[in-house]
């Protein structure tokens, strides 16, 4: 008999570690994305900046040279902070996923992603992945202040 009550407190145990795991995954989502928006945003607005002071001409060339180089740093730092907060993404998701293994919940855990599911078998899976869109996103934008970096060295 004490070794059922063991089990039962053991899997109430699991239970409530699995429910802290999801919502550990879901606030590693929100806080990501939250973080997106913002280097996003960031390096559109100093595009938006470059490409605006630029009608000025002649008078500003050192400041537009200067923003577009900041422009190109942020989108490269950017870039490296969307690998990093996806590093954490994928610990917290691995652990939910582990948590929900041991419970045996198979289709009745949470998973939301193919990562989760395990079912990215295949490289062109990741193409589709939110960090490699925001990839692509941050890479038109270091393109866009290289050819801003040009257009003002060049003119």
């Amino acid at each position: 008999m004490a070794e059922s009550a063991e089990g039962s407190d053991r899997r109430a145990e699991d239970i409530k570690l699995y429910e802290l795991a999801v919502a550990e995954y879901r606030f590693q989502v929100q806080l990501n994305w939250d973080r997106s928006k913002y280097l996003l945003g960031f390096n559109a607005t100093v595009i938006g900046a470059g490409t605006g002071l630029v009608q000025l001409g002649n008078r500003v060339t050192q400041l537009l040279l200067g923003i577009f180089l900041v422009g190109l740093a942020s989108a490269v730092l950017s870039a490296i902070a969307v690998s990093l907060q996806h590093s954490y993404y994928e610990r917290t998701r691995d652990v939910m996923v582990a948590q929900g293994e041991r419970l045996r919940l198979d289709e009745r855990a949470v998973a939301t992603t193919p990562g989760a599911l395990r079912r990215r078998t295949h490289w062109w899976h990741k193409l589709g992945r939110v960090q490699t869109i925001l990839h692509v996103l941050l890479a038109v934008c270091a393109a866009v202040d290289v050819l801003g970096i040009v257009f003002v060295v060049t003119r």
